[in-house]
């Protein structure tokens, strides 16, 4: 993935949450109709925020899904004379969502769409309401930042080669998690932070490849209502 799209994952990131931040700094000064608040601070409006911002990230399948289901839910609070008796009726129409869902996620899982090949030194991953398998083909690997919130994914270092001074991955967990898989004879440190979640490494230190020291990972960062594991093929 190149820079730009990784600017543009935080970028759109911080946008929603100053536009969440801002309606609710309103709402507690006094800004916001009451009419207008009911409806809005309501917990199916987080299925359509979420909807929202996957579409905008073009996450069309995942979108449709949760802005369908936020909908349904919203209409009683939305259109007078609807009751949640009559919304429970359309509870079969979600079966049908969630196959469309799988049916074209089925299609877009094509070598060049599902794996993102990533040959820059420093990596820059976000994950958020969902995830997606990065490729890392460096041949001078130095680092990066992997984000998961609400999300994950998994991010494979068995094709890359490590700078001569190592790499530092800074990892953020936040009910989310991540998956990374390194070669056999990467040295891991892991310096990872643990908050009502967890960071494991899984890999196989019944291996008969040794670890050489000259390649070293640290992997640093917390995990807070989530995790990750590490991994090696």
């Amino acid at each position: 993935m190149n820079e730009k799209g990784n600017h543009n994952k935080r970028g759109l990131l911080g946008a929603f949450l100053i536009i969440i931040g801002a309606v609710l700094l309103l709402d507690n000064l006094g800004y916001v109709p009451y009419q207008i608040g009911d409806v809005i601070f309501r917990w199916p409006m987080i299925l359509i925020a979420v909807g929202l911002f996957n579409l905008f990230r073009k996450q069309y399948s995942a979108a449709i899904v949760t802005l369908a289901i936020g909908g349904v839910f919203m209409a009683p609070h939305i259109i007078e004379g609807i009751s949640f008796r009559d919304v429970f009726k359309f509870w079969p129409a979600f079966l049908i969502l969630a196959g469309i869902a799988f049916y074209f996620k089925r299609k877009e899982m094509t070598p060049g769409q599902m794996i993102n090949a990533n040959a820059d030194e420093y990596i820059d991953e976000v994950d958020i309401f969902g995830g997606g398998v990065t490729q890392v083909e460096s041949k001078n690997f130095k680092g990066g930042k992997i984000t998961a919130i609400f999300g994950g994914g998994e991010v494979y270092m068995d094709r890359c080669q490590l700078s001569p001074e190592g790499a530092v991955l800074d990892i953020a967990m936040v009910f989310g998690g991540s998956k990374i898989i390194v070669p056999r004879d990467w040295n891991v440190k892991t310096e990872v932070v643990s908050i009502f979640g967890g960071f494991a490494d899984k890999r196989n230190f019944f291996s008969e490849t040794p670890n050489d020291p000259s390649k070293t990972l640290i992997i640093k960062g917390a995990a807070i209502f989530g995790g990750g594991e590490i991994r090696s093929i």
